[in-house]
C-alpha cells in the first residue's frame, strides 16, 4: 500500500507540472499503479478467503474438543453400555474423523496459499502453524480415546468373563451342596416277611438258629429311598411287626389302625436316623 502512495504522488506530480499523458515515463508509472491496486485487491480478497477457513477449522475444533470429553468421560465410566451410549459413542468417533479429514484437506489448502502469499497474508504465519499442531494434537487425542475404550470394551469382557465362571462355580457348589443335603437326608426302608427279607439275604437264621441283621450282603436295590424330612410314617398293612435294624429306643411307635393293621411312626427323626440309615421290619 506504501508503493501505492508513493505512485500516486508520483503521477501528480508529473501531471500538475506539463502535460504528459502522452508521454512513456506517465504510462509506465500509471501501468505500475493499476498492477499495484489490483495486486492490494487480489491480497486482501485472499486474505478474507483465508480469514473465514481459519474460522471455520477453528470452529470445527471446538466441536472436537466438546465430542473429546464426552468419549474421555465414558472411557473412565464402569460398567457395560447400553445400546443408545454405544451408538452415540460411534457417532462421536465418526464426526470426529469426518471433521479431522476436512480440517485436514483445509489446512493443506492454507499451507499451500501461505507458502506463496505476499507480507500481508505472511503474517498469518503463527495461527496457520498453531492449527496445524493442533490438527496433530486432535489426531493423536482421537487414537488415546479409540485405545482407552477398546480397554475398557477388554475390562468389561474379563468381567463378564469372570461373573459368568463364578457363576458356573457357584452353580456348581449350589448343586454339590443340594446332592450332599440329599444324601445327608436319605435313608432307606424294606418291609416283608421273614421269608421276603431273607430271600433278599437282609436277614439270616432259622430253625435254631437266631435271626440276624446281613449288613454286609443283603440286595439294597430291595430297600425304598425316602427323604427322612418328608417321610415319618410307613403303612405295613400288618397286624404284627418288629424292627431289626438299630434305632435308638423311645424313637419309634407301631400305630394300631381301625383295620388293626400296623404304621410305623417316627417320633424323633434326627435320632432315630443317627445310627443307620437302613431301616428293616420284619412283618406277619
Amino acid at each position: 500500500m506504501k508503493k501505492v502512495g508513493i505512485l500516486f504522488v508520483a503521477v501528480g506530480l508529473i501531471f500538475s507540472c506539463t502535460n504528459v499523458k502522452e508521454s512513456k515515463e506517465y504510462k509506465d508509472l500509471e501501468s505500475q499503479r493499476d498492477s499495484l491496486l489490483a495486486l492490494s485487491s487480489s491480497s486482501n480478497t485472499e486474505l478474507a478467503e483465508m480469514m473465514a477457513v481459519i474460522s471455520e477449522v477453528e470452529a470445527n475444533f471446538d466441536k472436537i474438543r466438546e465430542a473429546e470429553k464426552y468419549l474421555s468421560t465414558e472411557s473412565t465410566t464402569t460398567g457395560e453400555m447400553n445400546k443408545n451410549t454405544k451408538t452415540r459413542v460411534e457417532d462421536n468417533f465418526k464426526m470426529i474423523s469426518e471433521i479431522l479429514e476436512k480440517n485436514k484437506a483445509q489446512l493443506a489448502e492454507l499451507n499451500k496459499k501461505y507458502k506463496g502469499s505476499n507480507a500481508q497474508v505472511a503474517s498469518l504465519k503463527n495461527t496457520i502453524e498453531r492449527l496445524n499442531q493442533e490438527m496433530q494434537e486432535r489426531a493423536n487425542r482421537l487414537t488415546e480415546l479409540q485405545e482407552e475404550l477398546a480397554k475398557r470394551d477388554e475390562t468389561i469382557t474379563e468381567l463378564s468373563s469372570n461373573l459368568t465362571q463364578l457363576s458356573e462355580q457357584s452353580e456348581a457348589q449350589s448343586a454339590t451342596i443340594k446332592q450332599q443335603d440329599k444324601a445327608l437326608h436319605t435313608a432307606y426302608y424294606v418291609f416283608g416277611t421273614s421269608k421276603e427279607l431273607k430271600d433278599q439275604k437282609i436277614l439270616s437264621g432259622g430253625f435254631l438258629k437266631s435271626t440276624k441283621v446281613l449288613d454286609d450282603t443283603f440286595n439294597k436295590d430291595y430297600f425304598l429311598k425316602i427323604d427322612i424330612r418328608e417321610v415319618t410314617e410307613i403303612p405295613l398293612y400288618a397286624k404284627k411287626a418288629k424292627v431289626w435294624s438299630n434305632h435308638p429306643d423311645g424313637t419309634y411307635e407301631f400305630v394300631k389302625g381301625d383295620d388293626n393293621n400296623l404304621t410305623f411312626h417316627i417320633t424323633d427323626t434326627q435320632r432315630f436316623w443317627s445310627l443307620s440309615k437302613y431301616l428293616i421290619i420284619e412283618v406277619s
